[in-house]
């Protein structure tokens, strides 16, 4: 009799533990497991990149991941966007939505920005190195040159033209070999594009005087006196891969078109090249060949 209030009380103990010992692990179990998922989605927003963000808010804009599209990589197992995937968020829109225009990817925003930035910089840097172009003709090294100058910005970018003045040739007549005054000009250009890394367009020009030498017109000698200044350039140190193009265009954009006969008409044009003109221009297909 004495161990039998004892048996009894420890079935009530057991009973006890039983009803109300297993609830809290199950509590604590779920509060572990959420707060290890909160710092696991705060490490990968930290680690995030902007466009990365900006495409988790994207993906978070949809009703229902159904209207996510096919390859995002959520349902179909393919590669995340955290993992590097393209993202594609010009298909997220919200359900009922009838349409319309859709956002852009938001890497290809991003992409648009930088470029336009790029381009913003780049123009002021052609600005300066103008402004600095036109001090040396008001004040320094080019000053007694000035007269067989002209610097101005382009659509394509920043355009150096040298021309003759009367008594100031560049080139003796008919010649192709730049005169001591055109080779004092070209050493301080030079110097200046070899500050920057653009490619460079040359382009020689003359005046509407037929050029009366058998088969030789115009044409050749404008290309010719590009061609020499080219070389000029190249064996004062710029690279040959800077060259883009060297071209004559002989009597067929004159400076003066009122005056064809005008010696300023006979000039050089070096033009640095901005680096997006410079890229659409290696994009365009090479001229398509004749057929046999």
């Amino acid at each position: 009799m004495s161990n039998y209030p004892r048996r009894r009380s420890s079935r009530r103990a057991a009973s006890h533990d039983e009803a109300h010992g297993g609830q809290w692990k199950i509590a604590y179990a779920d509060f572990v497991t959420a707060m290890m998922a909160f710092f696991l989605l705060m490490w990968l927003v930290s680690s995030a990149t902007e466009t990365q963000r900006a495409v988790i808010a994207k993906y978070f804009t949809t009703t229902s991941i159904f209207d996510l599209p096919k390859g995002n990589g959520v349902l179909d197992g393919g590669k995340s966007v955290m993992s590097g995937a393209e993202a594609k968020t010009e298909k997220l829109l919200p359900s009922g939505s009838g349409g319309g225009p859709q956002p852009k990817d938001a890497s290809s925003t991003a992409g648009e920005a930088h470029g336009e930035e790029a381009v913003k910089l780049e123009r002021q840097r052609f600005e300066a190195l103008k402004a600095e172009l036109e001090k040396m003709m008001r004040d320094g090294e080019l000053k007694d040159l000035a007269n067989n100058l002209m610097i101005d910005l382009t659509p394509e970018g920043l355009r150096i033209q040298v021309f003759d003045r009367d008594g100031e040739a560049m080139f003796s007549s008919g010649d192709v070999e730049p005169t001591p005054r055109m080779s004092r000009i070209l050493d301080v250009i030079g110097d200046v594009l070899r500050t920057v890394k653009n490619g460079v367009i040359i382009a020689g020009h003359t005046d509407s005087q037929v050029l009366k030498r058998g088969t030789y017109s115009n044409w050749e000698l404008s290309a010719d006196r590009a061609n020499g200044v080219r070389r000029r350039l190249e064996n004062d140190g710029l690279a040959l891969t800077r060259f883009l193009r060297v071209e004559g265009l002989a009597a067929t954009d004159p400076l003066l078109p009122l005056t064809p006969l005008d010696p300023r008409n006979r000039r050089i044009a070096i033009t640095v090249v901005r680096g997006d003109v410079e890229k659409q221009m290696h994009r365009q297909p090479p001229p398509a060949e004749p057929p046999p």
